[in-house]
């Protein structure tokens, strides 16, 4: 439908039917058309620059299972500027699909959503009555979080709009999502609210991954335009397509960024509020993504045992967007926001939960900004509160803020001083980063993996004993019982360079050959059960008769009994067993010389009975217990040590220390 724009005359062309708006071409009105023809709303304000890769007749696909090749094909004919309540703006494009819908593609801050109007999706909860951080189930079967509740003012537009857009008309909205990639928003700008449901979506998912890389940056406002108005000192902006304060690098005056001018908000602090250590304009690179450093906001947590206070770097990439470098008393943590509904719980639980990991809560405290320097995305002020709730699983940490009308949760990953030098390279060669004080909340023990291992370690060692013990039979080779006195044992070799103790006797006895399997080891018990006030030390020798190898082995046995003036006393050692590894299998003879003595040359020698006995396979059960001893005693120090560590860094939450 082509018909002319009611102010100025110029042909205006409606390429759709369903379309309701239209801006005329040469003189900006938004033209309407309705039932008997059609009319100017007003003329649109001028668009800001844009740093969006998305320009009008940019042609995409959206990945559908159900649709032809796999995708639904569309058209971007529309885009709108919305400036948000609290500042900032953001931009709208609007889609014709192949299916004959339109769909919204918003981006904010590195994210792209896109959602359609949902027809007939029945009540939605009044805005008065909708909080952060509710959960809603919307019509799609799925439960989303609110995220937010605000304000917002239509800018200007371009092309065709599917709506009635009123030039500075307000409106109110709420954002939720689902934490999975779902996204919607409840319009309330009519009698009767909207309904959009959609998602997240990359660009390469639509069929542009070739614009990531022609992101455009928006002009530079001219150098003459960024002069302070407090202190005249020329001011950069890093991020002028969303900066809304900035912090006066030289006189620290508070600014509001306005269209192209800086207006004075609060004039220089007294005293300085904070100046991040490393210098704005420098780089750093996390995960792979280089930032650039735009900002500093020094917050203090207000609680009941004092004041603390903590800074936040904010670093700034166009294709990703604002993350933040967290540091309180000389720990670092690396800040992403999460989209809303991400976390399952609300804050103020004990616990909640991300992606299936459960975190505890440690503190929750207002925050309150002491301090700005460089750029902030938000209209920062001094004194500004919000209510903070912080829940660990070291090595990360989730932190919830609540307003009065959004709640956001970031997630944080613990970082040592030395990997956040390596982050921001030559730029922190000149610097002095503070050194650590305690334990940060999300501090990792560093050592964790051996109170692991040796829990491993024991389980395994005590499957391998209970295996051992069982399959273990102790199965007797060979079993003789000696008399040690008896005539006809041989005499022993007396060396006569030696001289015997009082008493003392010796002889050899032989076994009869017995056999020894191979891989089993070898255990001989040698007794004397009559043994009385006398001693016996036995060397032994474990023969192969092929080979001729041997096997020596000592053991002494004794028993000595008597009366003091404590009483009677006994000592005894009537029992000895020796313990050899494995042996070649084979025929062996064992060969016992046995010396033999009493307390005095006087006592007499009388015959004692000697038994031996020869087992295999033999479960040690004190070698059992020594590796037991040896994996365990170092795990109790490393348990130790832990405990200590969780104690200390528990020492410093408003919950209660660690009840895990």
């Amino acid at each position: 439908m082509k018909t002319a724009c009611p102010t100025c005359g110029a042909e205006v062309e409606f390429r759709y039917d369903d379309s309701f708006v239209r801006i005329c071409g040469h003189c900006r009105s938004a033209v309407v058309r309705t039932d008997r023809g059609v009319e100017s709303l007003g003329r649109v304000a001028d668009l800001a620059p844009s740093a969006s890769p998305l320009r009008l007749f940019l042609e995409g696909r959206l990945p559908d299972v159900t649709a032809p090749r796999g995708g639904l094909g569309f058209m971007i004919i529309g885009r709108a500027q919305i400036q948000h309540g609290a500042g900032g703006t953001w931009e709208e494009w609007y889609g014709k699909f192949d299916d004959g819908r339109w769909g919204w593609i918003s981006e904010a801050q590195g994210r792209y959503y896109v959602t359609f109007e949902i027809a007939g999706a029945g009540e939605v909860p009044p805005f008065e009555e909708l909080a952060p951080g509710e959960r809603l189930a919307l019509p799609d079967g799925i439960v989303y979080a609110v995220a937010e509740k605000g304000e917002a003012t239509l800018l200007g537009c371009e092309g065709e709009i599917p709506y009635r857009f009123v030039p500075g008309a307000r409106y109110r909205f709420a954002d939720v999502g689902d934490g999975a990639g779902h996204f919607g928003t409840i319009d309330y700008g009519d009698e009767v609210p909207s309904l959009y449901l959609g998602r997240q979506v990359t660009l390469a998912e639509l069929g542009w991954a070739g614009l990531e890389a022609e992101t455009r940056a928006a002009p530079r406002i001219a150098s003459g335009r960024l002069a302070c108005p407090s202190c005249g000192g020329s001011v950069e902006l890093r991020a002028p397509g969303s900066t809304l304060r900035l912090a006066c690098p030289y006189c620290e005056a508070l600014l509001d960024v306005g269209q192209g001018t800086l207006q004075l908000l609060a004039p220089p602090a007294g005293t300085s509020r904070g100046r991040p250590i490393f210098a704005l304009g420098s780089q750093a690179s996390f995960d792979g993504v280089r930032y650039t450093l735009i900002g500093f906001v020094r917050r203090h947590a207000v609680t009941p045992w004092g004041r603390f206070p903590f800074d936040e770097y904010l670093l700034y990439e166009p294709k990703v967007g604002y993350r933040w470098l967290v540091e309180s008393d000389g720990h670092w943590s690396f800040v992403t926001t999460l989209p809303a509904g991400a976390v399952t719980g609300y804050q103020g639980d004990a616990r909640v939960s991300y992606r299936g990991v459960t975190f505890k809560e440690f503190q929750s405290c207002p925050l309150e900004v002491m301090g700005v320097y460089g750029e902030v995305y938000w209209k920062v002020q001094i004194g500004e509160t919000t209510f903070g709730s912080d829940y660990v699983a070291p090595p990360a940490m989730l932190s919830c803020e609540q307003g009065a009308n959004e709640i956001h949760w970031s997630l944080g990953v613990h970082l040592t001083p030395a990997e956040v030098r390596r982050a921001f390279g030559t730029a922190a060669d000149q610097v002095s980063l503070p050194t650590p004080d305690g334990i940060a909340p999300n501090q990792p023990f560093r050592h964790r993996g051996l109170a692991a291992i040796t829990i491993v370690g024991l389980l395994a060692l005590a499957a391998a004993g209970l295996l051992v013990s069982f399959t273990s039979d102790g199965r007797v080779a060979y079993t003789e019982g000696f008399m040690v006195g008896d005539p006809r044992a041989a005499p022993a070799e007396v060396d006569p360079a030696v001289p015997a103790p009082p008493g003392a006797s010796a002889v050899v006895l032989f076994s009869r050959p017995f056999h020894l399997d191979a891989r089993q080891n070898v255990a001989i018990e040698l007794v004397a059960p009559a043994l009385d006030n006398e001693w016996m030390a036995i060397g032994g020798d474990l023969v192969e008769e092929k080979s001729g190898t041997f096997e020596m082995f000592d053991v002494s046995l004794e028993h000595w009994s008597g009366t003091d003036y404590d009483g009677s006393w006994t000592e005894a050692t009537r029992r000895a067993e020796v313990h050899l590894g494995a042996l070649p299998a084979g025929d062996y003879v064992l060969r016992l010389e046995v010396s033999r003595g009493r307390a005095s040359a006087a006592a007499a020698v009388v015959d004692r009975a000697l038994g031996v006995e020869v087992r295999q396979d033999v479960f040690r059960y004190s070698h059992f217990l020594l590796a037991l001893g040896a994996i365990g005693v170092p795990g109790l120090l490393f348990g130790l040590w832990q405990w200590s560590f969780e104690r200390r860094r528990w020492k410093n939450s408003d919950q209660g220390g660690d009840d895990d």
